[in-house]
């Protein structure tokens, strides 16, 4: 029996073979949680369905046809499962977990083509049969007639038993025992607080498990067809690790002896980073340092210590910006090179609404090989990307799950997360550090109070040891050295201004460097049109129209201007504000949360030049400055009004930001921190957790897996990934024309080759995209190549001042 077969070539895999790989290459990556036995178990009947006779005349004559492979071993294993647990769990508190257990298992073998909600429909009517939920559904229908589970794939499944035993020395029923011990062992690692936690935690098995699944199979669908994809051999991680803490052991060499007391506070922390770097166990911690005191490189050292000393398999760097992650990315890279570095941002490979299909496997594999998966030692990414990796239900962003398995996980500017994620993220946190052995650091100068007692599912900080939440304490003497700004009002009577005003104020101060911070890219371009031609001092401007190398070119253009003592002008988005390193002597920003507020202030006066900086808060008329579509934004200014109101300048706006958050969170209505999709409606917390809306009351699964993932954003857009020719870069242009040229060679001979060197010209252009909403009207702007999966801006859309075309922001992210 066949589980692959090319028509071209006459190559073939056979089933019981591809069930074994698949199972054993699960288990490897399962082992380092202690998971290897489920993911062997779910791994080897997987592909179970393909024994029926149907699947095999499919495979070799009816590509088209629809056959239902998937369902076959969990309708096995539910009966194989049932009985055994039956038989040998006898203690009541684990006949508890059997149930959960046994769905657990066939729900994934079940997905592993494509995610699918429990509940069967979501009216009120509902019908006894769909009160079981469509697990159950889907194996009842695999009792159709049209198939041949009786006479052939039982069969088949009596096979494998018999070639586990002699191969894995292990009968099945002692491998579903050590399969439920596993399960056992990750709720004795989790300490659900209640139901909705215990429920959301198993999607999250679910996830895991499933992650584990997937990878391991396109794996060997790829090594089916003889193109082999090593995974990174356990000797060059070890040298890459060694490789990395040696390039920033090599850097903070150069910082011994420090003369200045600011430098001296910057090597007691760095030291102690290295420190905690060393023995700290998986956990959730927290780098709550100042602007200016170096968090990148201490978040290298910390992690590349975890890695040395603890090994961790990977140091994931994520930001929440691309213009934070472009420049940190610079850093990291200046330090160790790019050998074992990922950069993902943009998925400049698209497969929106294209589920897994039992079609054509091999365009399926070969597709799926243009995905990151984030399988590098070095990861630097979104926090877009990462909640994609959580939550969405793409095959790439399941894959990725299983690959945070024993990393270091630096969040960078955590508090830019939005309000309503609050839930998700904390307990997506906690079952990381808890049962993925990730250290999760969340590193920002304005920490979010995530264990506050408005918060009803708080995250848990702390190592698992006990060690202490904060990697580094500062006392206050130490906090003051870092304080180099003063704030003020830009109306001291709290009375809204215009754009145009800022552009006043800005012709006020003709010696300044000023960086204006505003919410909306049309605020920002209709403050720079006002600006540019009128003012004598060159003036940039900054917004994610432009792609990420255009907007690093800028930045390196301003640090160049402002080094030569140059008077500029910056006008920026939000981008401009947390973890570039820019020196302004004086900044605008248009209100915003207090921890913005704080990082806006942490570009002025960032090297002390100035006795203080001054930053101005200014409350821009909202016809001018529309937050309709910001909510975030709109929610937090809101706070912010309300807290400085009454105060006068200037305004300690640092020991401000603990009222904040404790207000923020305090206003909000539960139901907002849960992701609540509109009135009338469950959360996407409700939907991936106890689901009460859909009325599934017999089973223990009871999620909407798929509409939770569809449904939930962390920036609410429908983007795609789109190159631009930005040809102020010489490399810009050629690579789009080299990769057009090699689409077409691959389409018309589809050599491997040529795939694989598209994923490297993809990889190259990153840098040359931007993020942009599709409509129908626009498609005359994009060139579309590969079934629209590669979209490219056409050259005259692209302008080298501003980006994107102005006659183009209404699609534009």
């Amino acid at each position: 029996m066949y589980a692959h077969y090319d028509k071209q070539t006459g190559n073939t895999q056979s089933l019981d073979v591809h069930l074994f790989n698949v199972a054993q290459s699960a288990a490897e990556e399962a082992k380092e949680i202690g998971q290897q036995d489920v993911a062997f178990l779910c791994g080897l009947f997987h592909d179970l369905g393909k024994a029926d006779p149907k699947f095999q005349d499919k495979i070799i004559h009816q590509r088209q046809t629809h056959v239902d492979h998937s369902t076959a071993g969990a309708k096995f294993l539910l009966e194989k499962m049932g009985q055994i647990l039956q038989k040998q769990v006898i203690d009541k508190e684990k006949m508890e977990y059997c149930e959960p257990f046994i769905e657990t298992v066939c729900y994934v073998i079940s997905a592993h083509h494509g995610l699918f909600d429990i509940p069967l429909k979501e009216n009120s009517d509902f019908t006894q049969d769909d009160k079981i939920g469509k697990l159950f559904k889907r194996i009842s229908n695999n009792l159709d007639k049209h198939y041949n589970f009786e006479t052939v794939v039982l069969g088949f499944a009596s096979e494998l038993e018999k070639q586990l035993k002699k191969e894995n020395q292990m009968t099945l029923e002692q491998l579903i025992l050590k399969a439920f011990n596993n399960f056992l062992s990750l709720w004795q690692k989790l300490n659900p607080q209640d139901d909705s936690e215990r429920d959301f935690y198993t999607t999250l098995i679910v996830r895991l498990y499933l992650s584990l699944l997937k990878n391991a199979d396109i794996l060997d669908t790829i090594n089916a067809y003889t193109n082999i994809i090593e995974p990174m051999s356990a000797h060059t991680y070890s040298k890459l690790s060694t490789h990395y803490v040696e390039s920033i052991e090599w850097v903070y060499e150069n910082y011994q002896n420090p003369t200045t007391e600011i430098n001296k506070i910057r090597t007691s922390i760095a030291n102690e980073a290295k420190k905690r770097g060393s023995k700290d166990s998986s956990g959730i911690y927290r780098l709550n340092l100042p602007t200016g005191a170096g968090k990148t490189q201490l978040s290298m050292r910390y992690g590349f210590h975890q890695m040395n000393k603890q090994g961790k398999h990977r140091f994931i760097y994520i930001a929440p910006y691309l213009s934070v992650l472009e420049q940190n990315a610079a850093e990291i890279e200046k330090v160790v090179g790019t050998e074992g570095i990922l950069e993902h941002h943009s998925n400049v490979v698209d497969t929106e609404s294209k589920e897994d299909v039992d079609g054509d496997e091999k365009a399926t594999a070969y597709k799926d090989y243009l995905i990151d998966t984030w399988d590098s030692p070095i990861v630097l990414s979104t926090m877009v990307q990462l909640f994609q990796t959580f939550f969405k239900v793409k095959s790439g962003n399941i894959r990725r799950f299983a690959h945070l398995i024993n990393s270091t996980l630096i969040l960078d500017e955590v508090q830019s997360l939005p309000l309503e994620v609050t839930t998700l993220f904390n307990l997506t946190m906690n079952f990381l550090s808890r049962i993925m052995k990730v250290n999760v650091v969340l590193c920002t100068a304005t920490q979010p109070v995530y264990d506050s007692s408005g918060i009803d599912h708080r995250i848990l900080y702390g190592g698992l040891k006990n060690e202490p939440a904060d990697i580094i304490n500062l006392n206050e003497q130490q906090r003051q050295v870092f304080e180099r700004t003063e704030v003020y009002k830009f109306n001291e009577d709290n009375e809204i201004a215009n754009i145009e005003d800022i552009a006043d104020e800005i012709a006020k101060h003709e010696d300044d460097s000023i960086l204006i911070i505003l919410n909306t890219k049309a605020a920002v371009k209709y403050l720079y049109d006002l600006v540019k031609d009128r003012d004598p001092r060159r003036c940039y401007h900054l917004s994610t129209n432009m792609c990420a190398k255009h907007r690093l070119d800028i930045i390196k253009n301003i640090k160049d201007e402002i080094c030569r003592k140059e008077p500029i002008i910056c006008i920026s988005t939000q981008l401009i504000e947390a973890g570039v390193d820019l020196d302004f002597n004086r900044v605008i920003r248009s209100y915003a949360g207090i921890d913005s507020i704080v990082q806006a202030s942490g570009r002025c006066n960032r090297e002390g030049d100035r006795d203080k900086g001054i930053v101005q808060l200014v409350d821009v008329n909202n016809d001018q400055e529309n937050l309709s579509y910001l909510k975030s934004i709109k929610v937090k200014k809101r706070v912010t009004e309300q807290i400085i109101e009454d105060l006068s300048s200037p305004v300690n706006i640092e020991q401000l930001n603990d009222e904040f958050f404790e207000r923020y969170f305090a206003d909000s209505k539960k139901e907002d921190l849960d992701y609540p999709l509109g009135k009338d409606e469950p959360t996407v917390y409700g939907l991936l957790s106890t689901n009460e809306s859909h009325n599934v009351e017999y089973v223990s699964l009871k999620q909407s897996f798929k509409e939770a993932g569809i449904k939930m954003d962390l920036i609410q857009d429908h983007s795609k990934g789109v190159i631009v020719y930005y040809d102020a870069d010489e490399k810009c242009v050629p690579l789009i024309e080299n990769l057009i040229e090699t689409i077409d060679l691959f389409q018309t001979e589809y050599n491997i080759d040529d795939l694989k060197r598209v994923k490297n010209l993809l990889n190259q252009l990153q840098p040359y995209t931007i993020n942009m909403r599709v409509s129908d009207e626009k498609q005359n702007a994009l060139m579309s190549y590969m079934d629209g999966e590669i979209l490219i801006l056409q050259q005259n859309f692209y302008d080298n001042e501003v980006g994107m075309m102005e006659n183009m922001n209404e699609f534009i992210l």
